[in-house]
């Protein structure tokens, strides 16, 4: 191949028009963007940056070298800024060398805006690369577009990119001109954006105008030459091989439009230096925002200025569309750049991605597009929201888009009926798990953090799936679940099976309530516990028992005689000796005497209580000396437990207040005292029996006697079995007074009347053992 001729930065022709105004169209000159823009140049190599680094000269391709150390610890030595073209003629002996054996080095510039580009020199120290490929960006490195491939055997190094030259001036083509190994040193490589050949394409073209406009240019050198030596392992390392540059022109001005003849430092560019070309255009014709019509050339006296854009304050300049020009009749064509203030859009009417827009705030202003404030829990997208709100398309603004079960502008709650707002949770949240028997109707379903349930008043569980202690039968019922109302004393506690509401039962009772008594069994009176007088032992007037000795006048007292089935005269002075009735729980008891007067003269009894000995484990509440004597006024032994003391009766207990006054209202308790006896009223049976329950511990058998009794059933209340003629007792095991002969027929015989009755006023004494 030909080595292409060597050519100087100035001998290349400029495919730009002439700098100033001709015929109202204005250019501003071109120069060479690198000049002040040293600070801007970067590459991805450089030798000596971590240490003196050998590397060897190769002169003319033979075999004297020449062999140096390089090291750009100091800043100074073979950096990138040494490529900027100077007017001192000793320039050349700076240069830029990229690292020995590195092979894929790139070299970019990043320029401060947009900017015409029309050619690039490179001159080299060393080789020329084998290939490199020159890259453009127009939206400041965002994206990149190759210019042109430079290699000295395109077919291999760049495959399926056809061999220059195009047919046009933006075909991408390979270049093999500029890629020899020879010569050693002072190649060039040389690239025209606009080559001679397409002179006669109008330089005015958009497609042109494309090639032209760069913010960003970058050169990647792929591959180096060497002389045949090229190790298994690579060059890396290698001292002869590296990449080496004098200088580097990159020749452009500053884009303007054609409508100015000069450029002045942008805002933000490196300073300023001699030569350095500027940015920032000197608009003649043309204002950053005044591109709204189509842009025509300045013809004297007629600038044809374009009209402002509306980019409602958010964007300093724009371009002009055609496209969108002919769409909207001719009106208007203007399109913003670089829309400030987090907006988009052609007019900048929009906000960017991730922004919406406050409906509160005026367009215009700096901040009418918030930022989307989205829960990246629930959320969906990384957080994007509705940009604006358009009620025809379902959008508000700053609605994030939420997860399935995930609601709120944020998309910071569950939805209701979930909970448990989660980033492991592909739907955001779960189900609540509530019985719909069990929870509130008519509120959140569960709590939306914990999921656990809002359930009725007498419903408990996570799930609202169980009743509370002492309730039963989950239902739809407003309070969920109905009080279990177990018999306080039919029932071991207030407990009930939670499907059918039973209760716990004592024995021999049975029903849902524990209230009913299994066949053969009763309930006790409250005055069961009763010592019959007629059962009662004579205490003579010396009897050791009764200490005190009561008389009347000088007269000897007569004993105590039995007079009949139901009493025993007790004459004055004389004395009955009963023992105690068996009690079935350690408890306070009320002695109820009851009596009959011969005379309506006032009795006195004189009662001694007798502690037994009780065994080393109980406790007596109220003990009681022997010698301890009462007086009151009394015949008949009753003991009446003071049930204020029993469980569920107490003044602690749930319902005892209720169940005491019902005792009070009906006289349970005063029936059970008085004399004779009375038939206990119908409204007391059921507390009795649930008295009766506690105190023995369940229901009593009814032990009916075999022969005496007609059935084995008794009374379910005081346990009177239904006994044969002339028999009597509870459970029909004994004769009445005056028969005999307890037999299946009953007992032969007629029962004896009534004994006789003693005269004059009597003082009793009872001694109760």
């Amino acid at each position: 191949m030909v080595p292409a001729p060597r050519t100087s930065a100035q001998e290349v022709p400029d495919m730009m028009p002439l700098p100033g105004c001709s015929g109202g169209n204005c250019h501003p000159p071109t120069g060479n963007l690198v000049i002040g823009r040293g600070q801007s140049l970067r590459t991805s190599s450089t030798c000596g940056l971590h240490g003196p680094e050998l590397y060897c000269v190769v002169t003319k391709l033979q075999d004297s070298q020449n062999c140096c150390f390089c090291d750009s610890r100091d800043g100074k030595s073979h950096g990138i800024e040494n490529v900027v073209s100077r007017s001192d003629p000793d320039g050349k002996k700076t240069w830029w060398q990229a690292e020995s054996g590195v092979e894929n080095v790139s070299i970019q510039l990043d320029l401060e805006g947009a900017f015409y580009f029309t050619h690039l020199i490179m001159t080299f120290k060393t080789f020329r690369p084998a290939a490199l490929l020159l890259e453009r960006s127009v939206d400041h490195g965002h994206s990149w577009h190759v210019f042109r491939y430079f290699a000295h055997n395109c077919s291999d190094l760049f495959p399926g990119i056809p061999p220059g030259p195009g047919r046009r001036v933006s075909d991408l083509v390979c270049d093999q001109r500029y890629s020899d190994i020879e010569p050693a040193t002072e190649g060039e490589v040389i690239f025209q954006v606009l080559d001679p050949a397409f002179l006669a394409e109008n330089t005015t073209n958009t497609e042109i105008q494309e090639l032209l406009h760069v913010t960003n240019l970058r050169v990647n050198f792929s591959k180096l030459h060497t002389l045949g030596d090229r190790p298994l392992g690579g060059l890396k390392g290698h001292p002869f091989y590296y990449y080496a540059l004098y200088e580097l022109v990159i020749g452009g001005s500053c884009l303007c439009h054609g409508h100015a003849s000069e450029c002045r430092p942008a805002p933000g560019s490196p300073p300023s230096v001699e030569g350095m070309v500027h940015g920032h255009c000197v608009c003649r014709h043309h204002t950053g925002l005044y591109q709204d019509r189509p842009w025509q050339a300045a013809e004297p006296g007629y600038p044809h200025a374009c009209q402002e854009c509306e980019c409602h304050g958010h964007a300093r300049s724009c371009h002009f569309d055609m496209a969108l020009y002919l769409a909207s009749g001719n009106v208007s064509g203007g399109v913003c750049n670089a829309c400030q203030h987090n907006t988009a859009g052609r007019h900048c009417e929009l906000c960017q991605p991730f922004f919406h827009r406050d409906p509160l705030e005026d367009p215009r202003s700096l901040h009418s597009c918030k930022p989307c404030d989205c829960d990246p829990v629930g959320a969906l997208e990384g957080g994007l929201c509705d940009a604006y709100t358009d009620a025809t398309r379902g959008l508000l603004s700053g609605q994030c888009r939420c997860k399935v079960h995930v609601w709120g502008q944020r998309c910071d709650s569950c939805r209701p009926g979930h909970y448990g707002l989660s980033l492991t949770q592909s739907e955001g949240c779960q189900p609540c798990r509530c019985d719909a028997r069990g929870r509130v109707p008519g509120t959140r379903a569960c709590d939306p953090s914990s999921g656990a349930c809002h359930c009725k008043r007498f419903v408990s569980g996570r799930d609202c799936s169980r009743c509370l202690p002492e309730f039963w039968g989950l239902s739809g019922d407003s309070l969920g679940c109905r009080p279990c109302d177990c018999d306080f004393g039919g029932a071991y506690s207030n407990r009930c099976s939670a499907g059918q509401g039973l209760c716990l039962c004592r024995p021999h009772l049975h029903g849902r309530r524990c209230q009913e008594l299994q066949s053969g069994y009763f309930c006790a009176t409250l005055d069961q516990a009763t010592a019959e007088a007629e059962h009662g032992h004579s205490l003579r007037p010396a009897d050791p028992r009764l200490p005190v000795s009561v008389q009347k006048g000088q007269e000897e007292i007569k004993a105590h005689t039995l007079g009949g089935s139901d009493f025993v005269r007790v004459v004055d002075g004389a004395g009955l000796s009963l023992l105690a009735p068996t009690v079935p729980r350690a408890l306070d008891y009320d002695i109820i005497l009851r009596y009959e007067t011969q005379v309506p003269e006032v009795w006195q009894a004189l009662v001694r209580v007798r502690a037994q000995s009780q065994p080393r484990s109980t406790r007596c509440a109220h003990p009681l000396p022997s010698e301890q004597l009462f007086q009151v006024t009394l015949t008949h032994v009753v003991l009446l437990p003071r049930v204020g003391e029993l469980p569920g009766l107490r003044s602690v207990d749930p319902g005892a207040p209720g169940r005491l006054q019902e005792l009070h209202e009906v006289g349970c308790l005063e029936a059970a005292r008085v004399s004779p006896p009375q038939s206990m009223p119908e409204a007391c049976a059921r507390l009795s029996c649930s008295i009766s329950a506690l105190l023995h511990g369940g229901g009593l058998a009814c032990e009916c006697h075999l022969q005496g009794s007609l059935s084995t059933e008794c009374a379910p209340l005081g346990g009177q079995c239904p006994c044969r003629p002339n028999i009597m007792g509870r459970t029909c095991d004994r004769c009445l007074p005056g028969t005999f002969g307890l037999g299946p027929t009953g007992c032969r015989g007629e029962p004896s009347g009534p004994v006789g009755v003693g005269s004059g006023t009597s003082m009793s004494s009872l001694y109760v053992a």
